[in-house]
Order: C-alpha cells, then structure tokens, then sequence
C-alpha cells in the first residue's frame, strides 16, 4: 500500500458522507450548514460537492445543493444484476396482490439485511426503504437467514454487529436468539412480533442458500391488527411457504 492510500480512501469516505447527508435530508443544504453536519472545513466541503456535481450525483440549486436522480442509475443496475432480484421480483409481486400486504425482499450483506425489493398497497408501508439495512435480528426475514446459516457466521455477525434493541421486544442476547433460531428451524418459518417496529409484525422465510444465491428471504410484514390469529398463522403462512418454494425452485433451474 502506498502511503497515499489512507487519504485516498479517507477522502471518499468524507464524499460518502456529504452525499449521505444530503440523501437523508428533506430539503437542499448550504456548504456552511452540511460542513458542520459532516464535521469538515467549508473549503473540504465545498470542493467534495464540486467533484459530486462534475460526477452529475449532487445538483445546485440557489446556491444550495441537493442529490441528483442520476443517483437511481447505478442502485437499479446493481439491483437488476442481483440474482435473488431477478428471481424473486415477480414472485413478491404476486404474493402482495395475491394478499393485499406489503411483501419485502431481503438480502443479508455483509451481516446486515437490505431491503432490495417491496410491493404491496399504499395504505401502510413500512418505516423504511429500498436499500435501507438493519441488523437481521430484528425482523422475520432477516431471523430467518440466521436460522439457515452455519453457528460459526453466526457469531461472526453477532461479534460484528452485535444485538441491538430496536424495540421493547427485540431479542438483544445471544441465549434467546438461539432459543429462536431453533424454532425457526424446526417450524421452517419466522416471525417478528413488534421486534422491529412497535405494533407491527410480520412472517419471513429464507430461500437462495446455495453456491449460486446468496443468503436471502421473503417477508410479509403490517400492522398487529392487521395481521393476527387464523390469518396469519394459516391463510398468510401458507402462501409465503408456496412463493418461497417457487422462488428456490426457480433458483434451481
């Protein structure tokens, strides 16, 4: 490694961030106030958001600068080269017209679960988006990855990312996630209750866990009124059981 290695990558850390910053928030942002946001000198700053603006990621407007839409580009290409996306696209689209819910993707990176699909109706939705990730121990899908994977990455992604409580509900030790994760095995499916959000629940099972997929799942998740009793356990079970067959046969071929 040369020793300009370090500034390289510490620069494109601190473009990272500027455009981060700029991403999450809801409204364009002067140099002086994303400087303090970020922690850098304007002078830094101002020539990070000159080089996103020649690259077409960062627009001006009114002296202020907010993300381009050139920023969906390279997010749709990488989700249509992803295997699992290709596969389980349309098969998550039938489910959630098939049952009238929000019908998520999920696929573990790197110890974390990132949202990568959803469909489902515009009356609820989750409080998150596509490419968002989360720890996997705190929702359906992603608790039914760690049920699919070997003990020894397991405890990788725990020592990485710990268990941390997202909720009053979410399982934070390393006891009761295996208590849970054997569960999951033994019924072959997860489910989430207010362990990721406060009143809503959900269902997810893995599939793709193979050479040729990565670790992956599909999840129906809504409002606790909404999904409960016979309807969950039975009506909402079986189909999510049948469309995660489908997909893994799909894999398969």
């Amino acid at each position: 490694m040369s020793s300009q290695s370090p500034k390289i990558v510490e620069a494109t850390t601190h473009s990272f961030e500027i455009l981060e910053t700029l991403v999450e928030a809801d409204r364009p942002m002067g140099v002086t106030e994303l400087s303090n946001a970020v922690g850098l000198s304007k002078g830094v700053t101002y020539n990070h958001l000159g080089t996103l603006s020649e690259l077409g990621y960062v627009r001006k407007e009114n002296r202020k600068y907010c993300p381009s839409l050139r920023l969906l580009s390279p997010g749709e290409q990488t989700r249509s080269n992803h295997e699992a996306y290709r596969v389980a696209r349309s098969h998550v689209d039938n489910l959630a017209t098939t049952t009238g819910e929000v019908v998520t993707l999920l696929v573990e990176e790197d110890g974390l679960g990132i949202c990568t699909y959803m469909a489902g109706t515009d009356i609820w939705s989750p409080d998150y988006v596509c490419g968002d990730a989360f720890p996997l121990h705190v929702s359906a899908p992603g608790k039914a990855i760690l049920a699919a994977l070997e003990t020894d990455r397991i405890d990788e992604i725990v020592a990485r990312h710990g268990l941390p409580s997202v909720t009053d509900h979410t399982i934070s030790d390393r006891q009761s996630l295996e208590t849970e994760l054997r569960s999951i095995r033994d019924k072959g499916i997860a489910f989430s209750r207010e362990e990721q959000f406060e009143g809503v629940v959900g269902i997810g099972i893995s599939f793709g866990l193979d050479e040729r997929a990565p670790a992956a799942a599909i999840g129906i998740c809504g409002p606790r009124g909404q999904l409960s009793g016979r309807y969950l356990q039975e009506d909402i079970t079986g189909q999510v059981i049948s469309t995660a067959k489908s997909i893994q046969v799909e894999l398969r071929k």
